[in-house]
């Protein structure tokens, strides 16, 4: 079999989870800005006031826990967590992959992936960079028994190893086409073996924290407040252009705003889209929008009653006025999601004339309040149930949307009582699988279009801590999407994947909701010219600059 490419993949495309929970998360929108070396002064903050871009100050629309993104494996944790630490290989503006910790790299069988370690690389702690540092930061996720948030993406893996110390050798039990995504930022997060030994369980934590090679380290956290960050003068990707970078955990809206337009804060993640006209108007501020291959999506427990019944699904489904929630509480800031992956996220895989055949084909299930009183007719809770759907603080946008359902469903008898948690709540919950339906809400880490397809549809990933929250076991669509990860050619994958989702749809485990844009606001001095899909996804503040 041929090598991949020594640089980088040239196929493009979807997702990154968010972790999973992706949330996988993980979970929302992020945010940038940059300025000069050292200090440097604007032609005066939001409140008139000049300011030092020596510090950069950012909003956090929510609070995180822990540092560590395999622990809690949200999508703030990884805005903080990317500026301290890095992948073997990273994921371009374009959602291919290119290098980071790993200058080149190559698949030398189906089954085999050897990845050359840059030189010249060190730690923040000023110690260099090995092939057994890689190897240790694999182990964590890899191992037996690893409770790792990372740990389903190496299931496959049979043994890791150091050729010495500048090449790592990672050997698969069976074939995976999509695995050259897995050590990348979504799912690996290196650090030395050194600090995993002497840190152990206090890793994240604000005695541990966490080490990497990026451009920036730790120099405190307080989990109900904020992160400060150093620069790390050593990184081999150049001097960052902020001295330090204080990340506050802001979870009102208003509030952020406020701090905008007093000068206190120069970036604000996660701008709701009923404010976004607020925000342009603020002197100096520049707010920028992009698609953020973002899902969100309802998620019905199969396993758990009355969810189990196909016409209680099909019900909820046709309750959902998706085109509604897009037009009033997304002003139009996002796109009526008919499937789990975005159609933009196919490139290299299918054509755009396949996608559009294949999105043609899924079994949707529109907005008609007459079918969903049918279906429930027909189920085996005719005269209506209640529930519970939780979604997390730092999006309201969630819960509106929860709300129009919860309206929507007590006119066909069913009662939803929608509760807004702690973001550390809602990702706790999605993992334990105990509640009959869920709001999912995902970002992708990776430019592969099989990511949120085999997190949320394979039967594999069922169970606690699993990424599949529906509890969805399909034998056939497990098995089409198991030949995927074994096959190489690019085209059969595509459609195997594509079968898998019309077999899945007609099941209703999920009824996708969205397809997201991020809302990042810049204040005055901070620019982001490069803003897209994946500008978090790696050190996201060495690529900002100075605006005038």
């Amino acid at each position: 079999m041929a090598d991949l490419p020594d640089v980088a993949l040239t196929r493009r495309s979807l997702l990154r989870s968010i972790a999973i929970v992706g949330g996988l998360a993980a979970v929302p929108a992020l945010v940038t800005a940059c300025g000069s070396d050292g200090p440097a002064a604007t032609s005066g903050d939001a409140g008139g006031a000049a300011k030092s871009l020596d510090v950069l100050k950012v909003a956090l629309p929510s609070s995180i826990s822990s540092l560590d993104a395999s622990k809690e494996a949200g999508i703030m944790n990884y805005v903080v967590a990317l500026l301290c630490q890095e992948a073997l290989v990273g994921v371009g503006q374009d959602g291919s992959l290119q290098p980071a910790l790993a200058e080149s790299w190559s698949r030398k069988d189906p089954k085999t992936y050897v990845y050359k370690i840059r030189s010249g690389v060190t730690f923040a702690d000023g110690t260099p960079l090995t092939a057994d540092d890689i190897v240790a930061s694999l182990d964590l996720h890899a191992k037996k028994g690893s409770t790792s948030a990372f740990a389903y993406a190496y299931a496959n893996v049979d043994k890791i190893e150091a050729g010495g110390p500048a090449e790592v050798t990672i050997t698969l039990k069976q074939p995976d086409a999509s695995f050259a995504w897995t050590p990348s930022p979504g799912t690996l997060l290196v650090t030395s073996r050194k600090f995993i030994e002497a840190t152990g369980q206090d890793i994240g934590t604000p005695t541990g924290k966490i080490l990497g090679t990026g451009p920036y380290r730790v120099a405190e956290f307080a989990p109900d407040s904020h992160v400060t960050l150093e620069r790390n003068d050593a990184w081999w990707g150049g001097k960052a252009p902020y001295r330090q970078i204080r990340l506050d955990f802001i979870p009102e809206e208003s509030t952020r705003l406020l701090a905008m337009r007093g000068g206190s804060v120069d970036v604000a993640l996660n701008v709701p889209a009923e404010q976004i006209d607020q925000w342009k108007a603020v002197s100096g501020v520049e707010l920028k929008t992009a698609s953020d291959r973002s899902l969100v999506t309802l998620a019905f427990n199969t396993a758990k009653k009355p969810w189990d019944d196909i016409h209680v699904r099909r019900a909820v489904a046709h309750a959902v006025d998706r085109d509604g929630i897009v037009r009033s509480v997304l002003r139009g800031h996002g796109q009526v999601a008919t499937t789990v992956t975005d159609p933009a996220q196919w490139g290299g895989v299918l054509g755009e004339a396949e996608v559009k055949s294949l999105y043609e084909s899924i079994p949707q299930y529109g907005f008609d309040l007459a079918k969903a009183r049918a279906e429930l007719a027909q189920s085996s809770v005719p005269g209506g149930f209640s529930d519970v759907l939780t979604y997390p603080g730092s999006g309201p946008q969630l819960g509106r949307a929860a709300l129009t359902l919860a309206q929507n469903l007590k006119t066909i008898g069913i009662t939803l009582e929608v509760k807004e948690v702690p973001l550390e709540q809602w990702i706790a919950e999605l993992g334990k699988h105990a509640s009959g339906v869920y709001l999912g809400w995902y970002f992708a880490t990776t430019g592969d279009p099989s990511e949120y397809i085999q997190q949320l549809l394979n039967g594999a990933f069922v169970g606690e801590n699993g990424s599949n929250i529906a509890e969805y076991a399909d034998d056939e669509v497990t098995g089409l999407l198991d030949q995927a990860k074994k096959g190489t050619d690019e085209a059969v994958r595509g459609k195997l994947l594509g079968e898998a989702l019309v077999k899945a749809a007609a099941d209703v485990p999920y009824q996708p909701l969205w397809w997201g844009e991020a809302a990042t606001a810049f204040g005055p001095g901070v620019g982001a010219a490069d803003f897209g899909p994946y500008f978090f996804v790696g050190p996201w503040a060495a690529k900002l600059s100075t605006r005038s």
